[in-house]
């Protein structure tokens, strides 16, 4: 039983689409858990048939919330502007059958830039070479394994970095080879030189030892 866990917050423009695309595929349960959003994103979820939740605007706090309610036993982790490829629960599924304590997908940017194509390539990468996933390329896990390890540490940025070392140090971990799709808005919001200097900003931030926090004035929220 699979178990998709949606944070949301202001997604009104994405949400729709996200949710018809998973509600068309089987799936034990979908849970939008929406982040203090004060545009139409929870009545827009509220048509679909899936759990909606409301937590405080933190994606890692959202995605704990949506655990605790959820009853699956392999938990999806899915930013709200983004789309999983045909196929893909079922090779989450066939992966965890194997052994493997969770994972991620390929992320696919959509937008047909070459840039792209490079930006792509080096999170995958680092995926596969380090096993260190980014919450857009769809982190999975086993229920037991996501409580075991204390799910998500409640941070402002780089969440998604922390949780998969702790996964790495639980068990084996896998990058599969379905796609996970995303919008990139960043990037045409600020300009993709921008927003790749910023991203690297940050990320050398985070390395340095620079609190999340601070580094969350730096990374804004881009909608």
């Amino acid at each position: 039983m699979v178990s998709v866990i949606i944070a949301a917050h202001n997604e009104e423009k994405v949400i729709g689409e996200t949710l018809e695309k998973l509600t068309s595929k089987e799936l034990h349960e979908i849970i939008v858990v929406d982040g203090e959003s004060n545009d139409r994103t929870a009545e827009i979820a509220g048509e679909f048939p899936i759990k909606l939740i409301s937590a405080k605007k933190n994606r890692a706090h959202q995605f704990n919330a949506g655990a605790k309610e959820s009853i699956g036993d392999v938990l999806v982790f899915l930013h709200a502007d983004c789309i999983l490829e045909s196929g893909s629960i079922e090779e989450i599924k066939n992966v965890i059958a194997q052994g493997y304590v969770g994972g991620c997908l390929q992320q696919r940017i959509l937008d047909p830039n070459l840039i792209f194509r490079s930006i792509e390539a080096s999170g995958n990468i680092r995926a596969k070479l380090f096993k260190l996933f980014f919450g857009d390329q769809a982190i999975f896990v086993r229920r037991d394994v996501f409580f075991e390890i204390g799910g998500y540490d409640d941070v402002d940025l780089f969440d998604d970095v922390l949780f998969s070392k702790k996964l790495r140090k639980r068990g084996k971990t896998s990058v599969l080879g379905k796609k996970v799709y995303t919008y990139p808005r960043r990037w045409q919001r600020q300009g993709i030189i921008k927003a790749t200097l910023i991203n690297w900003l940050v990320t050398l931030g985070f390395i340095l030892g620079v609190a999340p926090k601070v580094l969350k004035k730096v990374y804004k929220d881009i909608r």
